[in-house]
């Protein structure tokens, strides 16, 4: 069909294309100048949430009254509690030497206040099991004061058991010599059965602070991690704000960790301004990436669609201005960018070609059938100017959905990719044919094609495909109801952790943080008035089957200190008479045979007196000598080359660091009654606000990063205190928050678009032709999900109204051409116009799916999600259409 007159839009483009093109790029320029002088960036996650939203009003009620207490974590790790507190120390001192970096440090390990009075913080029971192992030990540890080696340890239990031989069997002192003796030659077995040649599994903190049961106890493993707080001095003028004092410390971090005398120590950043600044930085740089990628494989997509790079050069021109002018409409309608919206760029790639590529194959198609270059141009754009801008229209509506929701990060999106489409849309009328109509004096005239074309060469194989329409309905029916399956098995993501990219310090550290009791750093906040009110909540909350503990200023004065005092008065005596030498490493060689010997000879007579009168001891005893005979068997092995060496690394690992430890021991027994008073300031003020009021600190029970122990924790809690606030109430709300936007934004989208074709089409059937495949894509892409194990989070539920846009286009672009164009099914499958769905659905799979390269997860989701969904829906529309219109409209044409 030949198009005699030009339309207006075209003949006014054709007749000033120069004009328009300066236009469109000075535009362009000063869009991007204003955008890089005036655009900002919001990275707080506070900045995404509705701020009149209850719980936003709890936490900002919160930070008023407490500040602010988003802190960078340091955690420090160490199989040595000293070890960690010997880091913590020095990094404390390396981070007060830089000042303007930190408001504020707090290392609660490295208080005068927590060293002396640990003990107090213990349970009862873990003070009376220090008090029995001590005792248990004392004969030993005496003998060991005076001479810390391996020679000592052996002679010291010899005389034991030679001591205990000697007893009668029932005394009481017998009892008793046996009991120490089962403890020592227990120990002993640890240490033995766990030396591989150069440390004893036995430490000496298990040694002196052991449960004696093989089980790690509270108090030898208290320490071990130690945490400095942070609040960072933040620059708001930049992209991340923490981000010079995360620099600063983990160069200080690295700086220590290179010491060998912190060899062995593990430490890393966790805290919410340090995940934010992780998941910013990797967006970003994701996001840069992808964009590049998408537009990379975009271009290569159309040197091949197009066959040439004139008509390439003139759509990604196109696009690139559409682009621009959507930077500087973003900048004057928003102001700022935040994670979500930071990604339109990526997304108006894949989303705004696909209007170009309409006009471009139409025109194209044109020139085939011999017509002149103007002509095919003002053909591409008048014969698609209604499906384009109905097109435009479901997208741009798709993304205004996003406006109507409480969400302010989405609704944020939803505006500026909005006025994106609608510059893609403009350009796509405008620039576009701008650049045609001056390329084609550059172009050879073609002699028009006879034939069908690209429907001749499709034909044999989509006529055998829509032969049978109705197996090709029944199948995607049924298919689309299986899938359907899976809508409650896909779910929502509420962890946050999931988003960020795998193998993080700072997620690692996250959970670690969760599961120590000693520093848990993800707690729900209650606030009491007063004393009285603060310790009638502690008391509820802690019956709470979901609550571990409360941790508040009334924390700081323990329970029950009159019984603890008085243990540990007990553990001064037991250790007043064990004072160590400094450790000598040299061990005395020409003795040692005969004391291992003598050693051996005692613990078989051990054994045998108690098999005798078949004591309950005797199997241990037993157990332990098969011990000793195998590392009496590894040193004989050695002897002629390294057993000397090995006894002394065995020795060295057992007692080097034993006066140290004896010291630091008898150091923690100075404990005193702690009252109020006591507290230290910088301890007090992080409980006690501006105006008085308390903060109780509510840890939970269980890891509650996933949602439903995260609800059944707010919940419990919310039966005591219905006001609470913290982070895990942040983000179960703001995930709920988020999860109902986007579905209302889903009901929004689908509502006006099911309009849009109404009005397209001004036909109930057409538009219900348009929506069937649109719904049955949808249930396909849950099924591939289902399949591929990506569930519906934060980041990619943005899929599922942008698929409602995105998707009906395609349904414009085939039922407009069959309407009006007088071709049936399958030739309008081989026409421009499928032709055109199927590259517009690459284009996006490729934009989107350059976002699969990220390494943040939730960038990452939206890449797979998108590429699924576009793979389903565009497949519907070019199978399941097709066959649809066959059944209906029968074989009209």
């Amino acid at each position: 069909m030949k198009q005699n007159r030009p339309g207006r839009l075209f003949a006014f483009v054709s007749t000033y294309p120069r004009a328009i093109i300066v236009v469109a790029l000075l535009l362009s320029a000063l869009s991007l100048f204003y955008a890089k002088s005036s655009m900002t960036f919001l990275t707080g996650r506070d900045s995404l949430m509705p701020s009149n939203a209850p719980f936003q009003r709890e936490y900002y009620a919160y930070r008023a009254e407490f500040g602010d207490q988003e802190d960078i974590v340091v955690v420090i790790e160490s199989g040595d509690a000293s070890q960690s507190l010997a880091f913590g120390d020095a990094l404390y001192a390396r981070l007060n030497k830089t000042p303007g970096a930190y408001r504020e440090l707090f290392y609660p390990g490295g208080l005068p206040f927590f060293r002396k009075n640990g003990l107090l913080f213990m349970p009862l029971e873990e003070i009376q099991g220090l008090s029995k192992t001590l005792t248990l030990a004392a004969p030993v540890l005496k003998d060991l004061a005076a001479a810390p080696s391996v020679q000592t340890l052996f002679t010291s239990i010899t005389g034991q058991i030679d001591s205990y031989l000697a007893l009668p069997p029932d005394s009481a002192e017998a009892r008793n010599k046996l009991k120490s003796l089962s403890f020592m030659l227990a120990s002993l077995d640890t240490g033995f059965k766990g030396f591989d040649g150069k440390n004893s599994a036995l430490s000496m903190d298990s040694f002196l602070k052991g449960s004696g049961s093989g089980k790690p106890s509270l108090l030898e493993s208290v320490g071990k991690q130690q945490v400095i707080t942070i609040l960072p001095v933040k620059d708001e003028t930049s992209f991340v704000p923490a981000e010079k004092a995360i620099k600063s410390i983990r160069a200080e971090l690295a700086e220590l960790l290179k010491k060998p005398e912190f060899k062995g120590v593990q430490a890393g950043l966790t805290g919410v301004p340090v995940l934010e600044y992780e998941e910013m930085a990797t967006s970003q740089k994701d996001m840069e990436t992808a964009t590049f990628l998408s537009l990379g494989l975009t271009v290569l997509l159309l040197l091949v669609a197009f066959r040439g790079v004139l008509n390439v050069i003139a759509a990604m021109v196109s696009l690139l201005v559409a682009i621009s002018l959507s930077l500087g409409f973003a900048t004057l309608a928003v102001g700022h960018l935040n994670i979500l919206s930071m990604a339109f760029a990526v997304m108006l790639i894949g989303l705004g070609v696909e209007y170009g590529i309409q006009v471009v194959l139409r025109y194209q198609e044109g020139l085939k059938a011999g017509l002149p270059h103007i002509e095919a141009i003002d053909g591409g754009i008048t014969r698609n100017i209604l499906a384009i801008i109905m097109a435009g229209a479901t997208v741009a509506l798709a993304f205004a959905t996003f406006a109507m929701t409480d969400f302010k990060g989405i609704a944020e999106l939803g505006i500026i990719a909005a006025g994106g489409i609608i510059f893609c849309v403009l350009c796509t009328f405008t620039v576009l044919p701008a650049i045609l109509v001056l390329m084609a004096k550059w172009r050879k005239p073609k002699p028009a094609q006879t034939g069908k074309g690209s429907v001749s060469f499709a034909h044999p194989v989509l006529a055998a495909l829509f032969g049978r329409p109705w197996p090709i309905i029944a199948a995607t029916v049924a298919l689309s109801l299986l899938c359907a399956l899976a809508l409650t098995r896909t779910g929502f993501d509420y962890n946050m952790m999931n988003l960020q990219a795998k193998g993080l310090d700072s997620v690692t550290y996250a959970y670690k943080l969760m599961r120590s009791r000693e520093n848990s750093g993800y707690f729900g906040v209650a606030v009491a008035k007063d004393r009285s009110e603060a310790l009638e909540l502690t008391q509820r909350l802690e019956k709470l089957p979901a609550v571990d503990h409360v941790v508040s200023v009334l924390s700081f004065a323990p329970d029950g200190q009159e019984a603890k005092l008085a243990e540990i008065a007990a553990l001064r005596r037991v250790l007043a008479e064990v004072k160590p030498v400094p450790y000598d490493e040299n061990l005395s060689v020409m003795e040692l045979p005969a004391v291992f010997e003598g050693f051996r000879d005692r613990v078989a007579k051990l054994k045998s007196a108690l098999e005798g009168r078949k004591a309950g001891e005797a199997p241990a005893v037993a157990g332990f000598l098969q011990t000793l005979d195998k590392f009496f068997g590894s040193l004989e092995k050695e002897k002629d080359r390294n057993a000397l060496g090995m006894l002394r690394e065995f020795q060295g690992s057992m007692f080097a660091q034993f006066p140290a430890k004896i010291a630091e021991l008898k150091s923690s027994l100075e404990a005193a009654p702690v009252t109020d008073s006591d507290v230290p300031q910088q301890l007090k003020s992080r409980f006690v606000g501006k105006t008085g009021k308390l903060l109780l600190q509510v840890a939970p029970k269980q890891e509650i990063f996933d949602r439903e122990p995260l609800a059944e924790f707010i919940a419990q809690i919310r039966t005591v205190y219905p006001k609470v606030t913290g982070e895990p109430v942040n983000v179960f709300e703001s995930m709920t928050i988020l999860r109902d936007a986007y579905l209302r934004a889903f009901g929004y989208a689908f509502a006006g678009i099911a309009l849009i074709l109404l009005v397209t089409f001004r036909s109930v059937k057409f538009a219900l032709l348009g929506l069937l495949p649109l719904l049955a894509g949808l249930l396909l892409m849950i099924g591939g999900m289902w399949l591929g194990g990506i569930r519906f989070n934060v980041a990619n539920i943005i899929v599922m109204p942008l698929l409602l846009g995105v998707g009906v286009d395609s349904a414009i672009y085939i039922i407009n051409r069959y309407r009006n164009e007088g071709e049936t099914p399958l030739q309008v499958v081989t026409s421009s116009a499928g032709v055109g769905v199927l590259l517009n659905a690459l284009t996006i799979l490729f934009s989107f799916g350059a976002l699969m390269v990220a390494r943040h997860q939730g960038v990452f989701s939206i890449g797979a999600v998108m590429s699924i969904g576009m793979t389903a829906v565009v497949a519907a529309f070019l199978v399941f259409l097709p066959a649809l219109l066959i059944i209906v409209e029968g074989k009209r044409r």
